[in-house]
C-alpha cells in the first residue's frame, strides 16, 4: 500500500468518526488495520422504499433499517467506492441497482471524502428529490415509480432526519474508548 493511499485512507477514518453513532448510522470497519480502513460496514436507520414480490405481486413497501458495506479497492481513492446493500430486499431507488448496488448519478471526485460520499448516499436514499437522477438511472422501473409519484408529499422525502455530525467531544469520547458499549446498547445489542 503505497504512502499517499494510507494518508487517505487514515483520512477518510477520521473523517467517517464525524459521523459514528449518529441517531441515523452507526459504522465498523471490517478490513484493513486502523486507521487505514478499507472495508465499512454501516447500519442505517432512515425511512426508505424497498420492492417485494408476493405470489407475482410487485409491491413497494417501507424499510427503515438495513446494512450497507463500503469497499475501498486497491485503485481507491482513483476509483469511486463500491457499495453494495445486504439485506433483501434491498432499496428500491433510481440510484440503486436492482441487486442493491449504489450507482451515483455524479461522477466520483477523489478530491471527495468518503464521510461526504457516505452523507451523499443517505441523502439519497431518504429520496430527497434533489439527489434523484432521472437522466441515467441504476433502476428505472425505481425511477418511474418516483416519476409517477413525486408530487406526493406524503412520500417524498422518505425521512425527515437530519443528518448531522459528533461534535469534537463526542468524537474524543468515541476514539478514548469505552463508547462501543454504549453503542452496542443504543443500537438494540445487548452486551455479555
Amino acid at each position: 500500500m503505497s504512502e499517499s493511499r494510507n494518508d487517505r485512507l487514515s483520512a477518510d477514518y477520521r473523517e467517517m468518526m464525524k459521523i459514528q453513532d449518529r441517531p441515523y448510522l452507526s459504522w465498523i470497519a471490517t478490513k484493513g488495520e486502523l486507521p487505514y480502513a478499507e472495508e465499512y460496514l454501516l447500519t442505517v436507520k432512515l425511512r426508505t422504499y424497498a420492492l417485494s414480490v408476493r405470489s407475482g405481486v410487485h409491491t413497494v413497501g417501507v424499510i427503515d433499517r438495513f446494512v450497507i458495506r463500503i469497499t475501498l479497492w486497491d485503485s481507491y481513492p482513483h476509483t469511486a467506492p463500491y457499495v453494495k446493500m445486504l439485506n433483501l430486499p434491498p432499496v428500491f431507488h433510481p440510484d440503486w441497482y436492482s441487486k442493491g448496488t449504489y450507482s451515483p448519478h455524479t461522477p466520483w471526485d477523489p478530491g471527495m471524502s468518503l464521510k461526504d460520499f457516505v452523507m451523499r448516499m443517505l441523502e439519497t436514499l431518504r429520496y430527497d428529490p434533489e439527489r434523484i437522477d432521472t437522466t441515467a438511472p441504476a433502476n428505472y422501473k425505481a425511477l418511474d415509480w418516483f416519476l409517477k409519484n413525486r408530487d406526493n408529499d406524503k412520500l417524498f422525502p422518505s425521512d425527515t432526519t437530519v443528518l448531522s455530525e459528533n461534535t469534537r467531544e463526542e468524537i474524543a469520547a468515541i476514539e478514548k474508548g469505552g463508547a462501543f458499549d454504549e453503542i452496542v446498547d443504543s443500537w438494540g445489542g445487548s452486551k455479555e
